[in-house]
């Protein structure tokens, strides 16, 4: 299964990164992440490329994944990052509403839309994430690209 994670410029701005999340081609749902902040862990948005995306057991989110690219310096776990080298770790898909809500990682939602208190970001988010969850079955042989 390929995931593609669209961005929308038109959307993203200075308090968020909005887009579209595509399975095999297929709209699914849609996206919000933190603003593009130089790569900074759990201050930016993943960078733009390919990515293995690993089964990981979150302590709060659950059954989800992580992405990881060495190149791009994004490691799916801490352990993966080799010894004298830095990167990012932990970046996930999951379950949140707003972009100040993650912390490096992908939200996923039903529609982007201003949402009261907070403004800007994806409704419906844990019936969304339940629906992924259920999508993409054990985790196995799961790839994505972020463009």
């Amino acid at each position: 299964m390929h995931i593609l994670i669209a961005r929308n410029a038109v959307l993203s701005g200075p308090n968020g990164t909005f887009g579209e999340l595509f399975i095999d081609g297929k709209s699914f749902c849609f996206t919000c992440e933190q603003p593009w902040n130089n790569n900074t862990a759990n201050k930016s948005c993943i960078p733009v490329g390919e990515y293995q995306l690993l089964p990981y057991d979150s302590p709060a989110h659950g059954h989800t994944v992580v992405f990881h690219n060495p190149q791009l310096g994004i490691y799916g776990t801490p352990a993966m990052i080799p010894a004298g080298k830095q990167g990012r770790s932990l970046c996930e898909i999951h379950n949140a509403n707003w972009p100040f809500q993650v912390q490096g990682c992908v939200a996923v939602g039903k529609e982007i839309t201003d949402i009261v208190p907070n403004g800007r970001g994806v409704t419906s988010s844990v019936a969304t994430f339940a629906a992924l969850i259920a999508k993409w079955g054990d985790r196995s042989k799961l790839t994505a690209t972020v463009k």
